[in-house]
């Protein structure tokens, strides 16, 4: 599941969220939630890993751009 977190005034300053099972909305650098130093590489339509073999939300930490994507 996908969700936005944020205020709807600023939409630059929105937080991705997506749970594991679900597809990656968007190719990035996610770390489960409160947890940025287990952060993990996800390309867009993968399916978002588990942490610990479990379970957990995983939050947008950095998005990558199609340069990123290419080294």
């Amino acid at each position: 599941m996908l969700s936005i977190v944020g205020q709807p005034a600023a939409p630059r300053r929105s937080l991705f969220v997506a749970g594991t099972g679900s597809h990656c909305p968007v190719s990035g650098i996610w770390a489960p939630a409160g947890e940025t130093g287990h952060s993990k590489r996800v390309l867009e339509g993968s399916i978002m890993p588990t942490h610990g073999d479990s379970a957990v939300d995983w939050q947008l930490v950095q998005g990558l751009t199609r340069h990123d994507l290419r080294s």
